[in-house]
């Protein structure tokens, strides 16, 4: 927002509504941007990959959430070694999931069928539950999975100064931090009272990454029960990084369509425009802070 003599000589009020003025263009570009990531090949080859990966039901959503936060993609020991040629390293702890135990049964259709042997139809039967694991992505090594996003690797201009402005106005402390799990650039931990941020990245994705956990303190620090499903959490969260980063003049463009992309699967248009609706309260609450605290 800085480094030109034209918004130097802006008042406060017009500084102000040049940002947000960048930030809705951002908003309006995200639908585009999105769009053309579903046009892709390298779309279609992250959904073949997505598909490999088994639906879980609430239950064990609830559990995995419960034993590990950060868990992004789960799969059994076998499945990594089978369907994505990894391997999960040793000493590795599985996360514990149900798994419901099925046999095959033989029942005569009573409804309108003859009860003879030939009318014998196979059916299964649950018969309870057994104790299975699985293990998350950052628990394995070995070959890349597809990814539809890569990391945001230019500089930025006053980077010090940028990232203590995000410190700054974030209601959690934001510390960069070395250990956190392989597919995890950041996190932001209600429970903890915390975000961390990788550390070692690039400046553009460190401010990028540190903008889209501020999003979520901002926008998610409330009770479970309130809480939008994770999916819609994610894009709500790097929707408005991406715009508050396009105010600040950062261009994320090439990861944030990548990234909302591959969370808005399934996600009906009324709900984007929800979504829409929450990002842009969301980022104008963001900048305003950040602009009482970088004005000169």
């Amino acid at each position: 927002m800085k480094g030109n003599k034209a918004y130097k000589d802006m008042t406060k009020q017009e500084r102000k509504a040049a940002a947000q003025a960048k930030a809705q263009a951002a908003l309006d570009r995200i639908g585009d941007g999105v769009r053309s990531v579903w046009e892709s090949e390298e779309w279609a080859k992250w959904l073949r990959t997505l598909a490999k990966f088994h639906d879980y039901s609430l239950s064990n959503s609830v559990l995995i959430a419960m034993q590990m936060p950060e868990a992004t993609r789960v799969a059994s020991y076998r499945s990594w070694q089978r369907d994505f040629d990894r391997h999960v390293r040793k000493g590795e702890r599985g996360i514990e999931i149900l798994v419901p135990m099925v046999v095959k049964r033989k029942d005569a259709d009573s409804e309108g069928v003859p009860q003879d042997d030939e009318e014998i139809t196979e059916r299964k039967k649950l018969v309870g539950f057994k104790v299975g694991h699985v293990f998350d992505v950052s628990q394995t090594e070995g070959e890349p999975l597809p990814e539809i996003a890569e990391q945001v690797s230019a500089g930025v201009p006053d980077f010090d100064s940028l990232m203590g402005a995000i410190k700054a106005v974030s209601a959690y402390p934001i510390e960069v931090v070395d250990g956190l799990p392989p597919e995890t650039n950041g996190l932001f931990s209600r429970r903890m009272g915390y975000i961390a941020v990788r550390k070692g990245m690039p400046e553009g994705q460190t401010v990028k990454t540190a903008l889209h956990e501020l999003a979520h303190s901002v926008m998610h620090d409330v009770d479970a029960e309130r809480l939008p499903d994770r999916s819609m959490r994610e894009v709500q969260a790097e929707s408005a990084a991406y715009a508050v980063s396009a105010a600040l003049g950062l261009d994320t463009s090439g990861y944030s369509f990548g990234y909302v992309a591959s969370w808005a699967v399934g996600k009906t248009e009324e709900e984007m425009r929800a979504c829409m609706r929450a990002v842009r309260d969301a980022a104008k609450q963001i900048l305003d802070r950040l602009q009482l605290v970088m004005e000169p």
